[in-house]
């Protein structure tokens, strides 16, 4: 007997679900924990989409970092609010006629450290 798409995608997510400690009781609510493990889920699509040039989870990512954004707007508001502060300023400066500019290599250098450093920051 043929398993159907649907079945074989339920497979593979209750698996990835249960290596990535995705809670079993999720149902919507923001948790750390939920949070945490779709970020594994979404590092492990990327690293797939990178590793074999298959776009067709792109889609899943996405999706996967809407509700991740949404998590952590809920569980970190005060966090949130500061990085869109943040954000806000930097492209007002970026407007700024005498503004420097940065290669690519730096911007994005300088965005993993803000991350790192924001991942580290006990929540």
């Amino acid at each position: 007997m043929s398993t159907s798409s649907i079945e074989a995608l339920a497979c593979a997510w209750a698996q990835i679900a249960e290596e990535v400690e995705f809670p079993a009781d999720y149902e919507g609510t923001a948790s750390p924990e939920a949070h945490q493990a779709s970020e594994a889920i979404q590092e492990r699509i990327r690293e797939h989409t990178v590793a074999t040039n298959d776009m067709r989870l792109f889609g899943l990512l996405h999706l996967l970092g809407q509700t991740s954004l949404r998590m952590e707007q809920t569980l970190w508001p005060e966090d949130y609010e500061r990085m869109t502060r943040e954000v806000e300023e930097a492209l007002r400066e970026a407007d700024d006629p005498n503004a420097k500019s940065y290669t690519h290599d730096e911007v994005m250098q300088a965005m993993q450290e803000r991350i790192d450093r924001a991942r580290d920051k006990p929540h």
